[in-house]
């Protein structure tokens, strides 16, 4: 028959188990300590890397996208603040700040003709031939970092996508899935019928024509009733594809 445990013998148990206890918090503290030790030298060899590479940082967009992309690995955002030793260093924080008040200034003197919405292609050739000459040069991954600074202005500013086609949305309005949907299936012919969409999602007419009147309301697509048996609708913010070149807006 097996002897019971006494009450001395739970003792023992619990105290082990204490001690056991104590030692892995001891070990992780240690490990976090370390770590953040590590984490504190990676920071100040960074420092020094942006410090001796500012001018190739601010001359080379391929290049900064790499060395934020470190930052971010380590855990150092420098667009947090205008302020941050490493927004100053690296010089982003003046260039992302420029950077969005151009694009919001695009937006702008845009949304009368494409309802809030722009295709991100054409935002940047009109960023291209804002800037002045010499400046920074920009990619897509500047613009988009510019954009996620805007946020807080609760202007809708935000980047969304129909199919193939990515979209810079600057109006404070939720695009449905059906307004998704539809703008998806124009994004190659800049246009749709109601014929288009009928064949094409199997919707009935109430909520084909809820949809057309929702974006007809907002500027997002114009009417061509021409044919008016068969009127096309036109989506501006695609018009730029057609051409090769974007609206003169």
């Amino acid at each position: 028959m097996r002897k019971a445990v006494g009450i001395g013998g739970l003792r023992r148990k619990e105290a082990e188990r204490l001690a056991l206890s104590r030692k892995g918090n001891e070990l992780s503290q240690r490990e976090i300590e370390k770590l953040q030790e590590q984490i504190t030298v990676m920071k100040s060899n960074l420092e020094d890397f942006v410090r001796e590479h500012q001018k190739e940082i601010r001359s080379d967009p391929v290049f900064r996208g790499k060395v934020q992309r470190m930052c971010q690995l380590i855990g150092v955002d420098p667009l947090v603040s205008r302020k941050g030793y490493m927004a100053e260093l690296l010089g982003v924080g003046d260039f992302y700040c420029e950077l969005g008040i151009q694009i919001i200034d695009i937006c702008v003197a845009t949304r009368s003709v494409n309802g809030g919405l722009i295709d991100l292609d054409d935002l940047k050739q009109r960023l291209i031939r804002k800037r002045i000459k010499g400046g920074e040069p920009i990619v897509e991954d500047d613009i988009k970092r510019a954009i996620s600074q805007l946020k807080p202005l609760k202007g809708g500013y935000k980047i969304i996508v129909f199919g193939n086609r990515k979209m810079v949305q600057s109006v404070s309005r939720e695009m449905n899935p059906d307004n998704s949907t539809v703008l998806a299936l124009a994004q190659y012919t800049c246009k749709f019928t109601v014929e288009d969409v009928r064949v094409g999602f199997g919707w009935d007419m109430d909520r084909i024509r809820s949809c057309v009147d929702d974006m007809l309301r907002s500027g997002i697509i114009w009417i061509d009733d021409y044919d008016a048996v068969q009127p096309e609708y036109w989506v501006p913010a695609f018009f730029s594809q057609m051409s090769g070149s974007s609206l003169g807006v």
